[in-house]
């Protein structure tokens, strides 16, 4: 069988691996699309964008056969295992079975994530927070299960709500948006609730047939700033 090499981006950085035989380049790219789903995992810790992410299979002359990037596999959602293994499914399906299914994946990726995300439904309700973000949230995750993300930041006024608004609202259109520097409240090194800022970012998950499941949010507090307090709002990294 013929050797293949495969170089994950953000990987290593990017070192090819050593040969792996495969009995075709069909079977090189299910292996690859099988690994992804723990490689983002891996990302996600180390606080990179598994979205950005992609591998290179290459023959032993070193010629680039194919370029696979991470959201073959992890977008649009599911984070399922392979593209190989899709299946159709009726639509619409019932909001439970669409927030159940959303629920698997984000336990699966972000579950172990050192950093605080939050399951949203398509109308922006809270599902579940990760185990991260309920040690170290100033909120009750189980107080905020069920409630509008609008809700919980309803003491947010002027230029604040604004900037928040218009975060939420660009995740909603189906936008990987981000947020830096919002001010609200945060838990300082003794755990006590105290002012600061969040850096935030969204995911859409959306099914095999492009359905929105719903939206992880990716958040992080500090007690100082990150760009001089200065709120910025931006969309696949450009301002908007």
């Amino acid at each position: 069988m013929p050797n293949y090499y495969l170089v994950f981006s953000d990987i290593h950085e990017a070192a090819p691996s050593d040969p792996i035989e495969f009995a075709d380049l069909h079977h090189a790219y299910l292996a690859v699309c099988a690994s992804i789903p723990g490689i983002a995992q891996e990302l996600l810790i180390e606080r990179k964008d598994p979205l950005a992410a992609s591998c290179v299979i290459a023959d032993d002359k070193g010629r680039n056969l194919m370029t696979v990037p991470f959201t073959d596999v992890l977008s649009p959602s599911e984070w399922r295992p392979t593209k190989a293994r899709r299946r159709p499914h009726g639509w619409p399906r019932s909001a439970r079975s669409r927030d159940d299914l959303a629920l698997a994946s984000f336990r699966r990726m972000f579950g172990p994530v050192d950093a605080g995300c939050v399951l949203m439904t398509p109308e922006m309700h809270i599902v579940e927070m990760n185990r991260f973000g309920a040690r170290h949230s100033h909120v009750d995750p189980e107080a905020i299960r069920g409630r509008s993300i609008y809700g919980i930041f309803a003491d947010l006024h002027g230029a604040p709500k604004a900037n928040f608004t218009k975060f939420m609202s660009l995740a909603q259109a189906g936008a990987a948006s981000q947020i830096t520097d919002l001010p609200y409240l945060v838990l300082d090194a003794e755990g006590q609730t105290t002012n600061g800022w969040w850096n935030a970012r969204t995911w859409p998950i959306f099914d095999d047939d492009e359905n929105l499941l719903g939206f992880v949010e990716w958040a992080e507090p500090f007690t100082a700033p990150t760009r001089g307090g200065r709120t910025k709002v931006t969309v696949a990294q450009k301002s908007v």
